[in-house]
């Protein structure tokens, strides 16, 4: 890519900046204010329910669309730093120059087409008939566990509150016995066919 055009896009790049530093900043999306005073309500608690269900959508979407901002902004300073390198507009995965009417559109783009869809593929595939709540727990106890801390803790983590709640889950006792350890009520170890004899 010539400079001439590195500057065009250069320039795209700082004004995309620019728009997204105003709408981090921007004080309209309401993240630090109270919920009351969001909802000029005394109390949260209302007469309807489905307001605070509201509130809370719109808190979360808010948040997301701060996510969102500060990740494009990551991305165009990596973008801003590939032009200094003079390595801008070539895609990082399969190393072809990638088409200026996609550079126009995601200035910030680090693939091609083709390496996009490749990722996004790769990306499905892990993700097919997961969860997905396991994006945000993974790794286990990884939000929780200080096995590894730079501080070399040691402390009761995640990882020892779920191994002290399992171990009220054993059972040292054969499946046969289990109607003795007193769980069920008498009245429910009648099974059906003593029911019916009764009633014959």
């Amino acid at each position: 890519m010539d400079k001439t055009k590195q500057k065009h896009f250069e320039k795209i790049l700082y004004e995309e900046k620019s728009e997204r530093e105003n709408s981090l900043f921007d004080d309209k999306l309401g993240l630090h204010a109270e919920l009351r005073e969001a909802t000029s309500e005394l109390s949260s608690y209302d007469n309807h329910p489905g307001d605070l269900g509201t509130e809370t959508f719109e808190a979360e979407k808010n948040i997301s669309l701060r996510n969102n901002d500060k990740y494009a902004l990551n991305e165009i300073e990596a973008a801003l730093s590939r032009i200094d390198k003079g390595i801008y507009g070539k895609c990082e995965a399969c190393g072809n120059e990638i088409v200026e009417e996609r550079l126009e559109l995601i200035p910030y783009t680090r693939y091609c087409v083709a390496c996009e869809k490749e990722k996004e593929k790769a990306q499905i595939s892990y993700e097919n008939g997961r969860p997905i709540e396991e994006q945000a727990l993974y790794p286990p106890f990884g939000r929780t566990d200080t096995d590894f801390s730079i501080d070399n803790e040691v402390m009761f983590d995640g990882e020892d509150a779920w191994e002290a709640v399992e171990s009220f889950n054993l059972i040292d006792t054969p499946e046969d016995d289990i109607d003795d350890l007193g769980y069920v009520e008498e009245v429910e170890k009648i099974s059906n066919q003593q029911y019916k004899q009764t009633l014959e």
